[in-house]
């Protein structure tokens, strides 16, 4: 039985961007980079990362109006996320909050022009068949940015909300769906999506309309010329929508399209569901998994719950999966996900609630941004190709490893760990992570006496890490 308490503090720098993601070969639950090094992205997502103002926020982070993007990289970077959600809006806002508080969204994707009369929104309309350079120069610029700091981002190409009732408020109340580009009152093109007069515009996902999926087409087009000669992008096809058939189409019309581009960029699909009328209905795991996307966000209600009670199954689809707690626990900042998921061979994302509510802040936020940011430093030093999840190699049943040479164990109990199949004789480094205390509070060595050892342990929420000092080479 082994007792230790010192403390020991690791800096972990983001590492540089080497070629455009792939799903790594050998073990595909992870990505992997041009060099063939195994990736893990443990990111971070908010609302306003690419437009102002969206979702009508009168406030951000820190009581601003407007992201400092500058600060928000520094931001990415102390923390140590290497992966960033990116977040688009369809919908300017509108409504008396969006023009008292001058919270219109912007840039948008198309061109506003004079001579036409006003939007819902009280500026000039938009023409669908004209980009605004604007909006694409920013999501080009920072993207740079992004990949200059090592940091991964996923587009997102589509969302909902800004085509349902969203969150805009107003006097009388105002919806989302008042500022979108595909309402009839917002463009010159006589383009209207709500083709069932509800006042919502969800129908633009289910649409049998050649005018409008060829705009979705353009416009995707246009991303894609944009940003494909970056490394450090991949594609999401929609926040939050059911449309299986229609996201299976787009995904393949994306890999289709960049095959006749320098590079090819992995698509991500997310599971669902807003319906055409607005409802929800969640998309199951297999026609998720077994879509043509690259890598999928999983669902919080995927067997029987799982992933909402913090013990996922583990990770053995064959693709890269991302829990992200937008999709299985909105708002949460429980650090258990993030070590559940990373110990079962998931990629993590934390929506950051406190960016879009400030009055949210507080120490458990910084705790659960600190643990993404400390799962990205113990899978760089990991043997990452080499790991995966064993729920019988420890007491805990929350194992990342490969056997007799590293393990990343998870205790989110009190109690001892036992950790299994080491090599007797082996000498071992070993560190204890609290997520509470946010600090490492163990660092010692030991010499295997048998095959398992007990690490005991005080407070709830600690993470093993244990590593051989006689190298990492694999078994003949």
């Amino acid at each position: 039985m082994k007792r230790f308490w010192i403390l020991i503090v690791n800096v972990c720098m983001p590492s540089l961007v080497m070629g455009v993601l792939s799903v790594h070969p050998e073990n595909p639950r992870w990505f992997a980079d041009e060099s063939g090094r195994a990736i893990y992205l443990g990111g971070h997502q908010i609302f306003v990362d690419l437009q102002d103002n969206s979702f009508n926020k009168e406030f951000i982070r820190n009581h601003e109006r407007l992201l400092d993007w500058d600060e928000y990289i520094e931001f990415l970077k102390e923390n140590h996320f290497n992966y960033l959600r990116n977040w688009v809006i369809w919908s300017t806002g509108s409504g008396s909050m969006a023009s008292a508080n001058n919270a219109i969204a912007y840039p948008m994707p198309y061109e506003r022009v004079k001579g036409h009369g006003k939007a819902k929104d009280g500026k000039d309309k938009f023409d669908l068949n004209r980009f605004d350079e604007a909006f694409f120069q920013r999501m080009r610029n920072r993207c740079e940015d992004l990949q200059d700091a090592g940091v991964y981002v996923s587009i997102m190409l589509f969302e909902v909300y800004g085509l349902l009732g969203g969150e805009a408020e107003g006097d009388p109340p105002q919806t989302l769906w008042d500022g979108n580009v595909f309402n009839k009152a917002n463009n010159i093109n006589g383009i209207d999506v709500d083709e069932d007069g509800n006042g919502k515009g969800i129908e633009f996902f289910y649409t049998d309309d050649e005018r409008i999926l060829r705009l979705q087409k353009e416009y995707v087009k246009k991303v894609l010329d944009t940003l494909n000669d970056l490394d450090n992008v991949f594609y999401e096809i929609a926040n939050e929508l059911y449309a299986p058939q229609w996201q299976y189409e787009m995904i393949e019309f994306i890999h289709r399209y960049e095959k006749t581009k320098p590079k090819q960029h992995l698509v991500l699909m997310s599971a669902g569901g807003r319906t055409r009328t607005g409802g929800w209905k969640q998309m199951g795991r297999d026609p998720v998994v077994n879509s043509p996307a690259d890598c999928f966000a999983v669902a919080g209600s995927w067997q029987s719950g799982r992933f909402k009670k913090k013990d996922p199954p583990a990770n053995h689809t064959g693709k890269p999966g991302i829990v992200d707690t937008d999709h299985v626990s909105p708002g949460t900042n429980d650090v258990g996900y993030i070590w559940s998921a990373f110990t079962r061979g998931y990629h993590f994302n934390l929506y950051d609630k406190p960016f879009e509510n400030p009055g949210a802040e507080g120490p458990d936020w910084q705790r659960a941004r600190h643990s993404v940011g400390k799962v990205v430093e113990y899978a760089g030093k990991l043997d990452l190709a080499n790991v995966t999840p064993r729920d019988d190699l420890a007491s805990t049943h929350f194992c990342l490893a490969k056997p007799g040479y590293q393990y990343v164990v998870y205790q989110p109990g009190d109690g001892p760990v036992t950790v299994f199949d080491l090599r007797a004789g082996t000498s071992y480094d070993y560190e204890l992570y609290d997520t509470q205390k946010d600090k490492v509070v163990i660092k010692g060595r030991i010499t295997a006496s048998a095959s398992s050892e007990l690490f005991n342990s005080a407070g709830k929420g600690l993470v093993l890490y244990i590593c051989s000092t006689t190298g990492l080479m694999k078994d003949k």
